[in-house]
C-alpha cells in the first residue's frame, strides 16, 4: 500500500525543505520483548454510535460482540498461539464477531496544503461488512465492527489507544489495519493483546513470531533478500561500490540482518551504511550522509528507508552534485505512484522492482479481477474509487485485500472460531489474488503474502514509475526467503 507514506514525504519536505537528518543510532524494536503498551483507555475520540450498533464505535467497555458476555467466554477460551482453544474465543459470541477496524486520517497533510483525498474509508468498509453480513455473515454470526482513527502523520498516540480499547476494553476478536500502523501499536495488538492483526504492510520477520501478524505485502527480510540476488543477477552492483541508506528503528532490522549478509554471501560487500532517522530534527545533517557516501567512493546507493526519506535524500544529493545510481524495491513502499513526481532529473532511468499494480494500469491495462470486485462493492458507497490513479482506489483496494483475506480466513476455522482455528485457516490459504497488487499466497510459516513483482523504471516525461517493456514486462517470482 502506498497512500500513508504519501503523507509522510509531503509533510517531511513541507517542514525541512527536502533535507532530512543524519544520525546514527542502534535504537530498535523487536518483538522478543513485547512491552507492556502505553496509552490511554477508553474511546479514541471517535462520536460513538450506540453501543452494540453495527458501524458505530464502541466506547470503551461497548457492546456489540465486545459486551460482558463474549469477554467472558473469550476468557474461559485463551489459548496460546498454535494451541486449541476450547471454544469460541475473545470477541466472538453465539452470534457476533467483533472486529477493529482502525481509519486512516489525513491529519496534518491539509494543514501544510496538501490534498490526499482518500474517500470515505469508513462507509467502503462499511458496504463490505454490510454485503458480508447479507450473505450469512461469518458462518451466521454477523460481523460488528469497532471503528477507530488514527493519524497516518502522527499515528502513535492515536495507534496505542485504539490498541487498548481493543484489546483491553473492547476485547475484538481481529483487527485490521489498512497501512501505516506503527511497530509499537503492532507489538501492542499482537504481542500483550494476542489479537490477530491484518494489514497491508509488511515488516520485519520477526513480528510474525507467535503467529498473529498478517500482511498482504512481503516481510522486510524477503524483499531485501529478494532485491540483492535481483541487483546480482541482473549485473547492476557488478564494478559497483555499494552504500546503502535505511532508517532507524524496525527499518534497521532487515538490513543488518538480511540485505548485507545476503549481499556479502553473494561476493559482494557493502562500504557504508547511512542510518537516517524520518524526523525533521537535525535537518543540516543529510549533507554529512552524502559528504560520508563520497567520501567512501559510493556509487550505488540501495535504499532501504521508507520513501520519506527516499525522494529527499536523492534530490539533496543532486543539489550537491552527487548522481551514483540507486536500487529500490517495495520496501517500506519506495515504489509509490504518488510521491514519484518528487524525484530530480538525475534520477531518470532508475530501475526498480515492485508488486504493485498501478504500473500496469498506466500502461493501459483493464482492472484485475480482484481490484474490479473490489470496486463493485465499495464504489457506491464512495464514488471516488474510481479510477484507479488516485489515492481513494490505493486505499480501497488495500481495505478490501485485508477484510477479503480475513473473511476467508474466518469463514474457513468454522464455528469454532478461535485465534488457533483462524491462524490454521490463514495458513491453508494458499495461493490469493491481491486487490491492487500482484498475486500471493498465505501457508504455514509464510504470513506475507505477495509473491510476484515486475521491473518498473522512472521516467522524466511522466515523473513516474512505469513498466520497463509495457504490459510484456513478465512476472518474476520473489524466490528468496
Amino acid at each position: 500500500m502506498t497512500f500513508g507514506v504519501a503523507i509522510g514525504l509531503v509533510i517531511g519536505i513541507a517542514v525541512t525543505g527536502l533535507v532530512i537528518p543524519y544520525v546514527r543510532t542502534e535504537s530498535v524494536l523487536t518483538t522478543s520483548a513485547t512491552p507492556r503498551s502505553v496509552g490511554t483507555s477508553g474511546p479514541s475520540g471517535e462520536t460513538a454510535a450506540p453501543a452494540g450498533t453495527p458501524g458505530g464505535d464502541s466506547s470503551a467497555g461497548g457492546g456489540g460482540a465486545g459486551n460482558d458476555q463474549t469477554a467472558a467466554a473469550g476468557a474461559d477460551a485463551q489459548a496460546a498461539p498454535g494451541e486449541a482453544a476450547p471454544g469460541p474465543d475473545r470477541g466472538v459470541s453465539d452470534t457476533e464477531i467483533s472486529l477493529g477496524v482502525a481509519l486512516i486520517d489525513v491529519g496534518a497533510a491539509k494543514s501544510f496544503g496538501f490534498n490526499f483525498d482518500i474517500g470515505d474509508e469508513r462507509a467502503r468498509y462499511q458496504a463490505l461488512i454490510d454485503a458480508q453480513n447479507a450473505a450469512g455473515g461469518i458462518n451466521g454470526r454477523k460481523i460488528v465492527p469497532d471503528y477507530r482513527t488514527f493519524d497516518a502523520t502522527n499515528p502513535n498516540a492515536p495507534a496505542q489507544a485504539a490498541c487498548i480499547a481493543w484489546t483491553q476494553d473492547v476485547g475484538v476478536f481481529s483487527v485490521l489495519v489498512e497501512s501505516q500502523w506503527p511497530a509499537a501499536a503492532t507489538v501492542c495488538v499482537t504481542g500483550d493483546g494476542q489479537t490477530p492483526l491484518m494489514t497491508t504492510d509488511g515488516v520485519d520477520q520477526s513480528y510474525y513470531a507467535n503467529n498473529m501478524l498478517y500482511t498482504t505485502q512481503a516481510s522486510d527480510n524477503r524483499i531485501l533478500a529478494d532485491q540483492a540476488h535481483y541487483l546480482a543477477e541482473t549485473g547492476q552492483l557488478q564494478g559497483k561500490k555499494i552504500g546503502v541508506l535505511t532508517g532507524d528503528g524496525s527499518e534497521r532490522l532487515g538490513v543488518d540482518n538480511t540485505l548485507v549478509p545476503t549481499l556479502a554471501q553473494l561476493g559482494y560487500q557493502v562500504a557504508d551504511v547511512e542510518v537516517v532517522p524520518a524526523t525533521t530534527a537535525g535537518t543540516q545533517k543529510t549533507s554529512v550522509a552524502i559528504s560520508n557516501f563520497k567520501a567512501n567512493g559510493v556509487d550505488f546507493v540501495i535504499v532501504a528507508a521508507n520513501v520519506i526519506l527516499a525522494g529527499p535524500f536523492v534530490q539533496s544529493a543532486d543539489r550537491a552534485g552527487y548522481h551514483p545510481k540507486y536500487g529500490l524495491s517495495d520496501f517500506n513502499n519506495e515504489i509509490n505512484d504518488q510521491v514519484a513526481s518528487y524525484y530530480p532529473d538525475s534520477f531518470e532511468g532508475t530501475v526498480a522492482i515492485s508488486t504493485h499494480r498501478f504500473p500496469e494500469y498506466r500502461a493501459g491495462a483493464p482492472l484485475a479481477a480482484a481490484d474490479q470486485h473490489c470496486a463493485d462493492r465499495v464504489q457506491s458507497a464512495d464514488p471516488k474509487v474510481l479510477p484507479p490513479t488516485n489515492s481513494a482506489f490505493e486505499v480501497a483496494m488495500g481495505d478490501c485485500a485485508i477484510f477479503d483475506a480475513w473473511v476467508a480466513a474466518a469463514t474457513a476455522a468454522g464455528p469454532n472460531l478461535n485465534r488457533a482455528s483462524f491462524a490454521a485457516a490463514m495458513e491453508q490459504q494458499g495461493r490469493v489474488a491481491i486487490p491492487s497488487t500482484l498475486d500471493g499466497s498465505f501457508g504455514p510459516g509464510k504470513h506475507d503474502a505477495v509473491d510476484f513483482e515486475r521491473e518498473v523504471a522512472w521516467h522524466k516525461s511522466c515523473t513516474c514509475w512505469e513498466l520497463v517493456n509495457g504490459l510484456s514486462t513478465p512476472q518474476r517470482q520473489m524466490e528468496y526467503p
